[in-house]
């Protein structure tokens, strides 16, 4: 099992961060949801949402919990760049 990628990661509150994580599992690309719990500009933590029945969520939680500094590291750029542009679309907003 390896993670692809992480798409339509984005903002869901103050803290909170969700992405589509694609997984190599067995040859075939499958979906997990993930959502992600920040303070400030790092994440604390990572926990499973849907995602497709092929898989177990216990198979799913374990592939995190091994592998949950490196899905950290991973998503801190963007996190970082999508708190960014939300101030500035708040100070935009303020300036209309």
């Amino acid at each position: 099992m390896k993670l692809l990628a992480v798409e339509n990661f984005r903002l869901t509150g103050r803290n909170m961060a969700g992405g589509d994580a694609i997984i190599d599992y067995n040859g075939r690309n499958i979906k997990a949801e993930f959502n992600y719990y920040l303070q400030g500009n790092q994440c604390l933590g990572i926990r499973l949402g849907r995602h497709e029945k092929e898989v177990t969520t216990a198979l799913l939680e374990d592939f995190i919990r091994n592998h949950l500094t490196e899905f950290k590291k991973m998503v801190e750029p963007d996190i970082a760049r999508l708190k960014k542009e939300r101030l500035e679309r708040m100070m935009q907003v303020d300036h209309q």
